[in-house]
């Protein structure tokens, strides 16, 4: 059988642009309402949709997860339970730039952030990504334009309720680290400047190794995105890495409200992350 004279929405048959908006427009109606803490029936949307839009509910459900992945690329908390599913075309980055524009809000976290964990035991600390073998900016059109549009970096940079949740988050769990290992000397000496707006030191939180007391400085990096979600450093913070290869980390938060996790990137700095000039101090001459 043809494909243009199979009817749309049958088992095998390419998505229309025209159901994918459909699909995305209710993703982004229901993720209003859990911002505004409204309880989701899930399974009900999915048993809604199925015949407006011809597709099963199995395939319903994991084309929201597509959305989720995308939202996730742009460093934006996604409906707990449609974890990111990958593999999406074109014209569904289309429709979630069209639903961004109807729905800016969902651009703003509200003023108090709180992470969300995927355990009673808290944030959780793993090892960092394994080194890709390509350009960690190589993405579909569609994704890279809406990346330029709404640039996680420079969001997450200029979200402060973000950012200082994160710093809490970080603060917390490394002193409940020294505590539980019965430090609680060194955990008395932790210090946070970057909660006096001493953010000239070049870090956020000065912590220690539980083992051997070694100093650590932590420069806290928030985001709603994944593991490898660009973020931006400042001179300073790189400056300062430099200047102490043996204490300073990069402390990268990931999947802040999603199940929080996070790892740590020492110095040299080039050699676990891609460092891309982005901006420059220009004087005239």
């Amino acid at each position: 059988m043809d494909a243009e004279n199979t009817a749309p929405g049958a088992k095998g048959t390419d998505w229309t642009a025209e159901q994918v908006a459909i699909v995305v427009a209710n993703y982004f109606l229901m993720l209003e309402r859990e911002r505004a803490g409204d309880k989701i029936n899930k399974a009900d949307l999915y048993r809604r949709l199925a015949p407006e839009v011809g597709r099963s509910e199995k395939s319903i459900e994991w084309k929201l997860r597509n959305v989720s992945a995308v939202l996730e690329e742009l460093g934006i908390a996604w409906i707990p339970g449609l974890l990111p599913a990958h593999n999406y075309q074109d014209s569904l980055v289309q429709s979630v730039e069209v639903q961004l524009g109807l729905h800016p809000k969902i651009l703003s976290d509200p003023v108090s952030v709180k992470p969300r964990f995927t355990s009673a035991d808290g944030p959780v600390l793993v090892p960092p990504p394994p080194f890709l073998n390509s350009d960690p900016q190589d993405r579909p059109p569609a994704l890279q334009r809406l990346l330029v549009e709404y640039d996680p970096a420079a969001r997450d940079d200029f979200n402060r309720s973000l950012g200082r949740a994160g710093e809490a988050m970080v603060f917390k769990f490394e002193y409940d680290r020294l505590c539980q290992a019965g430090r609680s000397d060194l955990a008395k000496e932790m210090d946070w400047p970057a909660d006096r707006g001493e953010d000239h030191r070049g870090y956020d939180i000065r912590s220690f190794e539980p083992d051997n007391g070694e100093e650590r400085l932590l420069e806290i990096k928030t985001t709603n995105g994944h593991a490898r979600t660009r973020f931006w450093l400042s001179r300073n913070q790189v400056q300062t890495a430099a200047q102490n290869p043996a204490a300073y980390r990069i402390r990268r938060v990931f999947h802040f409200q999603n199940g929080a996790e996070m790892f740590d990137i020492r110095p040299p700095l080039d050699g676990g992350l891609w460092l891309i000039p982005d901006k420059y101090v220009a004087v005239p001459r």
